[in-house]
């Protein structure tokens, strides 16, 4: 698949079942860009982790990555987010954090 065709897959994929999420615990995602299999994006940190936390552990992200009641460490959010891609898009293979806040 082309950057620019995976850029526009993945970009549906954030803004269809991954941004809502977040926002849901007062987060956000930015798709930045796609090059080589390698996405980059930028997130807004949760403070409430709740829903967030179970929608990464569906995506086989280890229970013992997520933190308990502070916010979703980013590691945990971006490997969530790379298993989440994957599925629909296995040409991936890695998910950078530009930025997060």
């Amino acid at each position: 698949m082309e950057d620019n065709d995976m850029f526009k897959r993945i970009d549906e994929i954030i803004q269809e079942s991954i941004r809502p999420v977040l926002r849901a615990d007062g987060g956000d995602i930015t798709l930045m860009d796609v090059s080589g299999g390698v996405v980059t994006i930028t997130l807004k940190k949760t403070t409430v982790p709740t829903t967030f936390s179970k929608f990464i552990r569906t995506f086989n992200v280890p229970r013992e990555c997520l933190c308990g009641r502070g916010a979703v460490r980013v590691a945990s959010v971006r490997e969530g987010i790379l298993n989440r891609l994957k599925e629909e898009v296995p040409d991936i293979s890695e998910v950078v954090v530009a930025r997060d806040i």
